[in-house]
C-alpha cells in the first residue's frame, strides 16, 4: 500500500495552515486582551492622580488652618477622619 507523496504533503500543508490560522486567532485575542487591560490601567492611573491631587489639596488646607488656628486644625482633621470612616 503506497501513499502518494503529494497527497501527504498537501495534507501536512493543510494542517500547518490550520494551525497557523489558529495561532493568528490566539494572537489577536491576546492583543485585544492586552489593549483592554492597558486601557483599564490608564483609567486607574487617572483616578489615582485625581485622588492624589484631592488629598494634597485637603492636606494643604488643613495645614493653612493649623497655622492660623492651631486647635481648630486638629479638630477639623479629626472630623475629616470620622467622615472618611463613615464613607467606607
Amino acid at each position: 500500500m503506497s501513499t502518494d507523496p503529494r497527497s501527504s504533503a498537501e495534507q501536512s500543508n493543510g494542517e500547518l495552515r490550520r494551525e497557523l490560522a489558529g495561532q493568528r486567532q490566539e494572537i489577536l485575542r491576546l492583543r485585544d486582551l492586552l489593549i483592554r487591560k492597558d486601557a483599564e490601567l490608564g483609567a486607574v492611573k487617572g483616578r489615582l492622580a485625581e485622588l492624589d491631587d484631592r488629598s494634597a489639596r485637603v492636606a494643604s488646607a488643613a495645614a493653612r488652618i493649623e497655622a492660623g488656628l492651631p486647635g481648630l486644625g486638629r479638630l477639623v482633621g479629626t472630623a475629616l477622619r470620622m467622615l472618611q470612616r463613615q464613607q467606607r
